[in-house]
């Protein structure tokens, strides 16, 4: 006997969206997170901004590794129902593929913050060129989690109002919140990362 598809994307999303919570509940008690990694900064700030208090860091990215675990299964799962219930293949199979390639984006981002906070204990600065590669590699995990997000939008069945709440959220709300955290004013970035963050959590 087999775990139901129903149970088990049940069971990861809130998983997945327990992770989420932990990460921000560190932060509001530390003021530690991964975000100010993923902007560029002088070596030295960066530095610091590694060592500022690497026990809330590495907690971090402990729950962070396992809501990799648990968001990769829950789109798995989800993108089976959804092929399931008829919606486009194309679509589904695009998203799915997506999520998985943002999951190992992920794991390499959080592999390289281990590397760089370890040797930063050694007194090893990050050279600037790590830094910008760091940023990049960020940067484009992100967006490929916009893209997955917003193609399912389009594959999300819209039988009750909240999937469609859920599914223009993914179309209208996720994809031009997660660009402007990028191009607009630290001002205006930093609560729409709280914003991004409140998607997700609804989402799952």
């Amino acid at each position: 006997m087999f775990v139901s598809m129903e149970k088990t994307l049940r069971a990861a999303a809130w998983l997945a969206c327990a992770t989420v919570l932990g990460m921000i509940a560190i932060f509001l008690t530390t003021g530690v997170g991964q975000d100010p990694l993923q902007f560029v900064h002088p070596a030295a700030e960066y530095a610091e901004i590694l060592l500022r208090n690497p026990a809330a860091l590495r907690a971090t990215i402990a729950l962070d590794n396992a809501f990799i675990v648990f968001y990769a299964t829950t789109f798995l799962a989800l993108g089976t129902l959804l092929l399931r219930a008829g919606a486009a293949r194309a679509l589904v199979k695009a998203c799915v593929g997506l999520m998985l390639a943002l999951a190992l984006l992920d794991m390499v981002e959080n592999f390289h913050f281990m590397v760089m906070l370890a040797r930063a204990e050694q007194g090893m600065l990050p050279s600037d060129l790590e830094i910008g590669a760091q940023v990049w590699e960020s940067l484009f995990k992100f967006h490929t989690s916009y893209l997955a997000l917003f193609l399912m939008g389009f594959a999300l069945p819209r039988r009750t109002a909240g999937e469609r709440a859920l599914a223009n959220l993914s179309l209208f709300l996720q994809l031009p919140v997660g660009i402007l955290i990028y191009v607009a004013p630290p001002a205006i970035a930093f609560p729409l990362v709280f914003v991004r963050f409140t998607y997700f959590v609804s989402a799952l």
